[in-house]
Parts: C-alpha cells; sequence; structure tokens
C-alpha cells in the first residue's frame, strides 16, 4: 500500500488475524480509495506474494507444535487432513513452506482465499475437496475465533489452538469445543474423540 498507493498505517485499526487476503486487501483498497477493483485487489495480492517470499527469507514462519507428527498419525488412522485458510493458495504454500510444513499438506484438498472471501464458504469447499460432505465428518482446527464461527456455520466440530490467555477467552466466547495448546498429541486425541 505504501509502495502503489503512498499510504502508511494503512492496517491500524483493521483486525488481520482470521481474515481472508482478498478481503484485507479489499479493505486496504477502500482506506485508498479504490472501490470494488478486482483487478487492483489481483495487483495488490501479487505484489503481497512477493513481498511475503522475501520476507520470509530473514523472518520464518514457526509451527505451533509438531505439526508434522500430528498430520502423521492422523493420516495413519485413516483421517484425510485438508487445510482451509484465508491465505490465497500461494501465500499458504509461502509460509507452511517457511515453517517447515511444505511437504505436510496437500495443496490439493483445501479451501483458499483465493477460492472465496467468506470463511464459511473456505471451510465448505476445503471439506468437499477433502470427500467430506456431511457436517460431522468435518473437524475445523482454528486459532482465532473467525476459525470457530466459519466452522459452526458449515456445523462442523470446531478444535481451537490457542497461543495465550486473550486467545483461550476468545476462542471459549466464540464456541469452540475444545482448545489445546499446540498442535500435537492433545490435538490428535481431540479430533480422533
Amino acid at each position: 500500500m505504501r509502495d502503489d498507493y503512498g499510504l502508511e498505517g494503512t492496517t491500524d485499526g483493521l483486525r488481520v488475524a482470521g481474515a481472508t487476503d482478498r478481503a484485507l486487501v479489499r479493505a486496504l483498497l477502500l482506506r485508498a480509495g479504490v472501490y470494488d477493483d478486482e483487478k487492483a485487489i489481483d495487483r495488490l495480492l501479487v505484489r503481497y506474494l512477493a513481498h511475503l517470499g522475501e520476507v520470509v527469507q530473514t523472518r520464518s514462519y514457526r509451527p505451533v507444535g509438531p505439526v508434522d507428527s500430528a498430520v502423521r498419525q492422523l493420516r495413519e488412522k485413516g483421517i484425510v487432513v485438508g487445510i482451509a485458510t484465508g491465505n490465497v493458495r500461494e501465500g499458504a504454500r509461502i509460509k507452511l513452506t517457511s515453517a517447515g510444513l511444505g511437504a505436510t499438506f496437500d495443496f490439493g484438498l483445501g479451501g483458499f482465499g483465493c477460492d472465496a472471501e467468506p470463511r464459511a464458504d473456505i471451510v465448505r469447499l476445503a471439506a468437499d475437496r477433502c470427500g467430506r460432505n456431511r457436517p460431522d465428518e468435518v473437524v475445523v482446527v482454528g486459532d482465532t475465533d473467525r476459525d470457530v464461527l466459519a466452522g459452526r456455520a458449515i456445523g462442523a466440530r470446531v478444535i481451537g489452538v490457542a497461543l495465550d490467555a486473550r486467545a483461550r477467552a476468545e476462542l471459549e466466547a466464540a464456541g469452540a469445543d475444545a482448545i489445546v495448546d499446540a498442535c500435537g498429541n492433545a490435538l490428535v486425541d481431540r479430533i480422533l474423540s
């Protein structure tokens, strides 16, 4: 936004956690006076992905617990593991690869912020791509109240991952079925229960 529109502090007061990339870009463009311009959104997302690729070279993402082990355990039990994220597909790939998890997930089994803007639509699409069409077959794992609400919107069970007390309170208030501190054995146990 600074480079393309000369705007500083465009994210001030904007809640990023749990939002979708396209919705965030749309909100930022509105702050710059650009309304309903899908081409401008696409251009800014391309710029964002290039910037993100540079950022992770010096500031990598970290998994919250032994994610790769948890995914492997679930798959060994016959659970289909997908991705439902507000990140556009390439942004998700960059972030997960940065965290050492690029090979852990099948990017064909997911819903992404480039597929839809509403979180519930992304979760529904991810479930469909995983071959899970009934809500009782879907467990959403997320770290924000928006993840909980998206899971609830499709009738899924939701397990929150709380990184701190504030996040735990937010997940509880949103109605998560269970809350764990990391994506490890406790998460696997909750999913399988």
